[in-house]
C-alpha cells in the first residue's frame, strides 16, 4: 500500500497549526526532514505531521527553535542520539525548572510590597516611601533579592 501523501492545507485541518506558523519554522530549518515535489511544494507524510505535533509540544513548552532543530537533527541521525536526546530534553526542564524558582521568587517579593504597602498606607498617601522600605523592614529571605542589581 503507498504511503498517504498530504499538502500543506491538509496538514493545517489535521494539525490547527497556520500555514504561517508552517511557513516559519520552514525557513528557520525546523521542516527539513519534509519533502518537496518537483514543483517545490511541501509534501507531508504521517511521520511528518507527527514530527510536526512533537513541534508543537516543544514550543508549547519554551525550547527554543536552535534547540528543538539540534533535537531534530539528532531524532533524523537515527537512535544511536537517544542518548544526546534525553541529554537535551533534561537540560530544557532544568532550565524550566530554573525559570519557576525564579518566578516564585518574584512573586514573593511583590506580594510582600503588596503586603507592606497596604499596611503603610498612610506613608504612601504622604509620599514618605524610604520610610516604607528601610533595609530593616525587608524580611531577611528577601534582602537578597533586593539587593539584586
Amino acid at each position: 500500500m503507498a504511503e498517504r501523501l498530504y499538502t500543506m492545507k491538509d496538514v493545517v485541518d489535521i494539525t490547527g497549526i497556520p500555514a504561517t506558523t508552517l511557513r516559519f519554522y520552514d525557513k528557520k530549518g525546523l521542516l527539513q526532514f519534509v519533502r518537496r515535489s518537483v514543483g517545490g511544494i511541501r509534501i507531508f507524510t504521517e511521520r511528518d505531521i507527527a514530527l510536526l505535533r512533537l513541534i508543537q509540544f516543544f514550543r508549547n513548552v519554551d525550547m527554543p527553535i536552535q534547540e528543538i532543530n539540534q533535537f531534530l537533527s539528532l531524532y533524523l541521525q537515527g537512535p544511536s542520539t537517544s542518548v544526546q536526546r534525553r541529554e537535551l530534553i533534561r537540560s530544557h526542564l532544568d532550565q524550566l525548572k530554573a525559570d519557576v524558582e525564579d518566578k516564585e521568587e518574584k512573586l514573593a517579593a511583590a506580594s510582600f510590597l503588596d503586603t507592606l504597602f497596604s499596611e503603610k498606607e498612610k506613608y504612601l498617601d504622604q509620599g514618605d516611601l524610604p520610610a516604607i522600605l528601610r533595609k530593616k523592614d525587608i524580611p531577611q529571605d528577601m534582602v537578597k533579592f533586593f539587593d539584586r542589581k
